[in-house]
Parts: C-alpha cells; structure tokens; sequence
C-alpha cells in the first residue's frame, strides 16, 4: 500500500550529469536544497500521522534529483497559499507540494514542469468499461465538492452538449468532503466522483479494487504541476529541469511515478514556464 511506503529514490545507478554542473555557487555552498511544502497532497508530496519524513513521488523525484546534483534535501512546511511568498522571501529555494504553472503565476516565478495532472473522473471499477469522457454521462449523476468551480464549470460545458444533441443532462451534486462524494459512490446514488487527478488515484490505493479512473488518466480539466523557483534563481532552475530529463531519458522518472500509481500524469518532455493554456 502506498500509504505505509517511506521515501525511496530510483534504485538504479547515480551519477552526477549535466545538472549538476548547473548548480550555483551559494546553493553548492550550502549543500542543500530547501523545499517549501504544505506537504498534505498524497500520493505527490505528504507525510504519513505521526512522522516527520515527506514522501510521495515529488518527495522521489526531488530525493533522487538532490542526490545527482550531489546535494541534500531540507523541507520547509508551509500552507499553499505561503507558497509563492515564501520563494518571494527568500525562505526556500523551491515551491513544490502540488503548485500548478499558470500564466499569472509566471509573472512571479519560473516553473519546472513535471507532471500532467487535472480534475478526473472516478467510477465504481465494475463500471470501468462505460465511460471514457465526461461526453459519457449523459443522463448519469456525478458527485464532486463544494467550492470546484473549475470542475463544475467543465460539467455544466458537457450537460449542455449532452441536451443539445437530444441527450439527457448531467446530474451533479456538491459535497463538502472526499469520504461524503465516495459514499455516494458507493451507495449508487452518483455514477462518477470528480475530483483531483492525484488524490483520486490515492483514494483508489485505499481501497484496491473497487474503483477505477475513467480512460486511466483522463483530465477534465489539465494543468501542470510544478515546482517554483525564484526569477532570479535561474541557474537552480536549470539544474533542477536537466536532471529530470536526464531521469525521463533513463527512466528514473517514469519507475518513480508508477511506483505511486500516477504513471499516467508523466510528461513527454520535461520543460520550463509551458501551462496548460499554452499546450
């Protein structure tokens, strides 16, 4: 189960590339990187009750890219919404926990992209085979929560295809939490719950068996989570970008992303400041 795993880099060989070649004379000096997080977004960035270590796959990913840079890793906790004031202040040297690159965003801090994520659709898994797209729920009902605006936006965009071509509408119902919507689940009294790309595909390791993401990895609606780094720390942020392609080019990247059941969020290409809207 990927709840009880501790952080774990790539098993394979390590050696310093390109990246490390990159690093900074102050960050070299301190032989560290810090790591701003709110560290509460399973299975990418979090820290299982009662201990101190981050894991999850960006807790890998970064694990493994410190160690060929040939530094170490130092978490800092910090909410979400502390995040990018935190790289603004010179707290941490790199935003991570789940921050997504946005082209508002980008007027603060450059971004290193690292994974395709976005709001998806869990069903029941004996209902796997029936829908492949949000297109498929015509007359269905679909659960998701409170305040999703992005989601429902996407849904009500989908129900009014569904009428237009003779087709009963979606169904949608708002609840506050992730255990009300999967209760509804379970309960067959909603075909789909809509949510988070990661935290469904966690949800799922909970429970094996039992339910399945519509199309694997479809997203309602894309973005790309990244890590954020300073303007002026490009160099960090150039290190930081070649070591992930030199592990996408060795398959580092792709082993520690399937080791936490999002395999289907990597990316073809690894890049810099490249949102959603501009792909």
């Amino acid at each position: 189960m990927l709840a009880a795993a501790a952080t774990a880099v790539f098993a394979g060989a390590v050696q310093a590339g390109e990246g490390a070649k990159l690093v900074p004379e102050p960050v070299r000096q301190a032989g560290k990187i810090t790591v701003g997080s709110q560290q509460t977004f399973p299975p990418i960035e979090f820290r299982e009750p009662g201990l101190s270590v981050v894991t999850g796959a960006s807790a890998d990913l970064l694990a493994e890219i410190a160690k060929r840079l040939e530094l170490k890793l130092e978490y800092v906790q910090a909410e979400y919404a502390a995040l990018i004031p935190g790289i603004e202040a010179k707290r941490f040297d790199v935003a991570s926990g789940g921050i997504s690159d946005t082209e508002e965003r980008e007027q603060k801090l450059d971004f290193v992209n690292y994974m395709l994520s976005g709001g998806s659709a869990m069903v029941r898994a004996e209902d796997a085979d029936k829908y492949k797209t949000i297109a498929d729920f015509c007359g269905k009902s679909v659960a998701t929560l409170l305040g999703s605006r992005v989601i429902m936006a996407k849904v009500e965009e989908a129900s009014a295809a569904c009428t237009g071509k003779g087709e009963a509408e979606i169904r949608a119902e708002q609840l506050p939490s992730a255990p009300d919507a999967r209760m509804q689940l379970d309960l067959k009294r909603v075909d789909a719950y809509l949510g988070d790309f990661p935290a469904l595909v966690y949800m799922g390791t909970q429970f094996p068996g039992k339910y399945s993401i519509v199309g694997g990895n479809y997203m309602l609606t894309p973005y790309i989570t990244s890590w954020g780094f300073s303007k002026d720390n490009t160099a960090l942020r150039d290190a930081v970008k070649v070591t992930l392609q030199e592990m996408l080019d060795d398959g580092a990247y792709k082993t520690i992303m399937d080791k936490w059941g999002v395999g289907g969020a990597v990316l073809p290409e690894i890049t810099v400041n490249l949102p959603a809207s501009k792909r």
